[in-house]
């Protein structure tokens, strides 16, 4: 617009500019894009998290659950947790699962 501006001011031309709206489809911006991978990736593994927390819980009891939920607090990462899903469910005894957590470290 200064562009055009500066141009009609060398030719003697007035130029009147009505206000227009600017619109964007953010949904279509990087930060946005970004920001929806990034949710996904928080959703899944809250959601691991629990079914973890709620196997546990069932398998286990209240109080092996709450042991556990500091420890997951810790991991991020999606297949981590993948690996510690399926071992709550192949596990037969509290030990057998905890080896999951010391392996990982």
């Amino acid at each position: 617009m200064e562009d055009i501006s500066f141009l009609g001011s060398l030719f003697d031309v007035e130029i009147k500019l009505e206000p227009m709206p600017i619109q964007i489809d953010i949904r279509k911006t990087l930060f946005y894009k970004w920001g929806e991978k990034e949710g996904e990736k928080r959703g899944k593994q809250e959601g691991l998290k629990e079914a973890i927390l709620l196997d546990v819980q069932i398998k286990f009891g209240k109080s092996k659950a709450k042991e556990i939920k500091t420890i997951l607090e810790k991991v991020d990462d999606v297949n981590q947790l993948k690996k510690i899903k399926r071992k709550i469910i192949e596990a037969k005894t509290w030990d057998d699962f905890v080896k999951v957590f010391r392996n990982h470290k």
